[in-house]
């Protein structure tokens, strides 16, 4: 009995790793809005069933390729540091380590206008959210404003990190870092 579940989960683990691996082939070439089920099928080398098994759209694979990818990154500052002791500025600097280092992929997810938004906040949250709560808010501000007031920062700091790896990537990570850190007066480096 186990030996079959184990063997059906892998079954499954290389079902969703080859149509996970199709969908970002084909964002190279094209946005999520144009990438059709079929072609994703047979670039896959799967049937359409078997898709549809296991997804609902495109999109519930860019989501779990969004999902993995956030994983990804807690395990490695997990690894890095499984206290959690590290400062904010040392987990920025071994985030976009990572970034630099799986930059095609990452450009690639972070080029789809579907995700934009969601991935930016879990990326955000994942490093400085702790930084942004009730109390670092200016006092004066009402709770909507506050709210813009955590967009503004979570939004610059993803097209910081965006613009980085689309550029030629002179700034090094601990250098994104630093500038991360200079630009958000809350954070104790």
């Amino acid at each position: 009995m186990t030996y079959k579940t184990t063997k059906g989960n892998r079954r499954v683990m290389v079902t969703k790793q080859l149509i996970s691996d199709a969908l970002l082939k084909l964002l190279e070439v094209k946005s999520i809005e144009k990438i059709t089920i079929t072609e994703l099928c047979e670039t896959a080398h799967v049937n359409r069933s078997t898709f549809y098994h296991h997804y609902t759209s495109q999109y519930d694979v860019l989501t779990e390729i969004e999902d993995q990818k956030v994983e990804d990154i807690k395990a490695m500052l997990e690894k890095m540091d499984p206290k959690k002791s590290f400062t904010v500025r040392e987990q920025l600097e071994a985030i976009c380590t990572y970034l630099k280092e799986n930059k095609s992929a990452f450009l690639l997810f972070m080029n789809s206008k579907y995700i934009l938004k969601d991935f930016s906040e879990k990326l955000f949250d994942i490093t400085l959210k702790q930084g942004f709560t009730e109390e670092h808010a200016p006092k004066e501000l009402s709770d909507e404003q506050k709210e813009l007031w955590r967009n503004f920062y979570q939004g610059g700091y993803y097209y910081l990190i965006y613009s980085w790896l689309e550029g030629d990537m002179d700034a090094s990570p601990s250098d994104v870092a630093d500038l991360i850190c200079n630009f958000l007066p809350i954070i104790k480096k």
